[in-house]
């Protein structure tokens, strides 16, 4: 943590509550939830990715269908106040937690900008951007790959988007069965 952001943590009267949630002391932060429920939303959100880098790493699950193993935040009445629960559900939820913000409901931007805030998961649908769905065998020419499929196409751009953010992405198909990012991506590529 650089000294800016522990400066920020500080004055935003955050630090007891990264402090207690490093500790482990979770009835010590759920009982303060009210007094750091409206903190400054930058600071809640370095101390939310804080906690989710420390808890579960840079790994980020894209989810094709529902997984009810994640809190999938998705009641907010507003952009920010959707960063305001990812923020406060991964701060106040037990190690291991999966925090999730679906890109269907909110935009790919808002659930890119999610994973800033403590989002480990991402869900949506896998479509064109008019938001159709992809038929099963259709393809696109690509400049220098010929005909690619569509669908790989699609799924290396939320890769990418993953990976932009400075995490690495996972594919979770809608049995549940994990992929690898990467060979979507060689698969886009023809390797």
């Amino acid at each position: 943590m650089t000294r800016f952001v522990e400066e920020a943590i500080a004055r935003a009267g955050l630090l007891p509550v990264l402090t207690a949630r490093r500790g482990g002391e979770m009835d010590v932060v759920r009982g303060a939830i009210a007094s750091w429920r409206s903190a400054d939303l930058l600071a809640l959100g370095a101390v939310a990715d804080l906690v989710r880098a420390e808890d579960e790493g840079t790994e980020v699950r894209i989810h094709e269908g529902n997984d009810d193993s994640v809190l999938w935040v998705d009641g907010a009445p507003s952009e920010l106040d959707v960063l305001r629960e990812v923020a406060v559900a991964r701060i106040s939820s037990a190690p291991g937690t999966k925090v999730g913000i679906d890109w269907g409901k909110w935009g790919l931007e808002l659930a890119q900008v999610a994973l800033g805030f403590g989002a480990t998961d991402l869900r949506g649908p896998i479509t064109r951007k008019s938001g159709l769905p992809i038929l099963e065998d259709e393809t696109k020419k690509v400049k220098g790959q010929g005909m690619v499929d569509l669908r790989s196409l699609m799924k290396r751009e939320l890769a990418d988007l993953v990976r932009y953010a400075g995490r690495l992405p996972v594919f979770i198909g809608e049995q549940g069965k994990r992929s690898d990012a990467s060979s979507s991506t060689q698969e886009v590529a023809g390797a």
